[in-house]
């Protein structure tokens, strides 16, 4: 077996087709955290206009000219999946997880419980993509490099495979995974009901 089984690597429960052209699993997480960016620039811009207006009204429109200038050059710096964007997404989006946590303690208290789970949710989800960039994976990746996964032994009918929610790499059977199957790491399914029953019926 080979040393280097990066390329090797897909997600499971996911189809091969849809990695065809890119050759790397981790494309569609970095296309989906550059929205999340662009959506929590949107966001943390928002938030300084308003710290604007109420602290130093006289200097809003520069802040938030440069403000918006340096958001927009760190998201599409990200989007080219430049190194030096590579941390400043995940604090972006971690001062937005920080926002969507105080809105949603702020609906808790007056009562609003339906939009507190709205920011619970949201401030949920940008965690889970802060922590996407400390995954050795998704890091190698976006920086073009080759990751090593050590030459462990495979039994018959057994190949690698990442979690589709953490990336944490699996020795998995494709053809035994069922919709009860969970990641034991993140307790997250690795194949969704619909896929695992369109296959039972094939």
């Amino acid at each position: 077996m080979a040393g280097n089984r990066g390329d090797e690597l897909v997600v499971a429960g996911m189809r091969p087709q849809q990695f065809l052209g890119t050759g790397n699993p981790y494309d569609p997480i970095h296309r989906g955290t550059s929205l999340i960016l662009f959506i929590d620039s949107l966001i943390i811009l928002f938030v300084i206009y308003a710290l604007s207006t109420i602290l130093a009204p006289s200097i809003v429109e520069v802040s938030l000219g440069l403000s918006a200038a340096l958001l927009t050059m760190n998201w599409l710096a990200y989007r080219r999946k430049s190194k030096v964007a590579y941390w400043f997404a995940p604090i972006i989006i971690g001062f937005a997880s920080l926002f969507f946590l105080f809105e949603a303690l702020s609906m808790l208290w007056i009562g609003s419980y339906f939009f507190a789970f709205l920011m619970i949710w949201a401030c949920f989800s940008s965690v889970r993509r802060v922590m996407t960039h400390f995954h050795p994976g998704y890091r190698h990746a976006y920086h073009n490099t080759t990751e090593i996964i050590p030459d462990l032994p495979l039994e018959p009918g057994e190949m690698y495979a990442a979690c589709p929610t953490c990336l944490a790499v699996l020795a998995i059977r494709p053809a035994m995974l069922h919709s009860s199957d969970r990641c034991p790491h993140c307790q997250s399914q690795l194949v969704s009901d619909e896929l695992s029953a369109k296959y039972e019926q094939e």
